[in-house]
């Protein structure tokens, strides 16, 4: 009886340690395959809050963009209203300018019309008397206080519009 009967036993042992060793294994893949999915449902989870943050800032950032565009649209409408304004102040402006303009033409006008006419009857008058002394000669006339004031007032017009308009 050398023989051990040891060896009919060795087998069984040696499947089970395979079987054991196999499923070790397969556990150990088994948990790796875990952590692996849990590390991808980790990295899904922090894209996924990343992506909500980025969502959340472009909402924010649409919303500040509207409230821009609006508050541009108002001011575009203020400003065409006071250029509206501005334009017919200006119109006006400039009619008033060319009518102090024209006053003065015409104050102009009559009083060179008025010099001529006094020079021409001064002319007419020395030609009828042969000679007369200068200290006969009337003095030139002299306009009235309200023509003065109307010079002065046009003058001063139109020199303020003249300023207005530049």
């Amino acid at each position: 009886m050398g023989v051990i009967a040891v060896t009919t036993t060795a087998r069984p042992l040696d499947r089970r340690r395979d079987k054991a060793g196999a499923a070790d294994a397969a556990a150990t893949r088994a948990e790796a395959a875990v952590s692996d999915i849990d590390h991808q449902l980790e990295t899904i989870a922090h894209l996924t809050e990343q992506q909500r943050q980025a969502l959340h800032r472009a909402a924010e950032e649409r919303d500040r963009l509207k409230r821009s565009l609006k508050a541009a649209a108002k001011r575009r409408a203020e400003l065409a209203k006071e250029r509206k304004k501005a334009v017919a102040k200006a119109a006006r402006a400039r009619t008033r300018a060319k009518a102090a303009e024209s006053k003065y033409d015409r104050e102009v006008l009559a009083d060179l019309v008025r010099r001529e006419k006094e020079k021409d009857r001064a002319g007419s008058t020395a030609a009828r008397a042969p000679r007369r002394s200068a200290a006969a000669d009337p003095p030139p006339e002299q306009p009235d206080e309200g023509t003065q004031t109307a010079r002065r007032t046009a003058a001063r017009k139109t020199a303020k519009a003249a300023r207005l308009i530049r």
